[in-house]
């Protein structure tokens, strides 16, 4: 099973140390895609995620929480999100998985288009492989394997 990412991306957590004003820190709250058909965008993160939502708002949105319930991943409509729409390549999700062949086939097996396929990042400090999906809408999604 997937497990959301605490944060999208090592350069956000950079980002957000810059945010810091007075009292605390700008944090991490949610990560929305905005789609053209909520339900079929359930439907595939159901399969991809291997879970149900913990929140459907009728056909307005959608979301999972992580293992930790602080940052979580949802799923917005068009039409809950209003006519400025920009759906697709909005954005990169970033998960993580500790078998990252098993991932890259439920990807396939479930009709996601590939990006790239696995492959090890070269001169990161965190020492991944990962690969690239894109949803039914064309939003980015990473899927990493972090060595340990």
């Amino acid at each position: 099973m997937f497990t959301i990412l605490s944060t999208i991306c090592c350069h956000l957590l950079k980002f957000m140390l810059y945010l810091h004003q007075g009292d605390g820190f700008v944090k991490i709250d949610n990560f929305y895609f905005v789609v053209n058909d909520i339900k079929k965008s359930i439907e595939f993160y159901e399969k991809l995620f291997n879970e149900k939502p913990t929140n459907v708002v009728g056909n307005r949105w959608a979301d999972w929480k992580n293992s930790d319930n602080q940052v979580y991943f949802g799923l917005i409509s068009k039409e809950a999100y209003g006519d400025n729409l920009i759906k697709g390549n909005n954005g990169v999700l970033g998960l993580y998985t500790n078998d990252i062949n098993s991932a890259f086939e439920k990807c396939k097996n479930i009709g996601a288009k590939i990006v790239y396929e696995p492959e090890l990042v070269p001169n990161s400090e965190d020492n991944y492989t990962c690969f690239a999906i894109e949803d039914i809408d064309g939003n980015k999604i990473e899927i990493a394997y972090y060595y340990k």
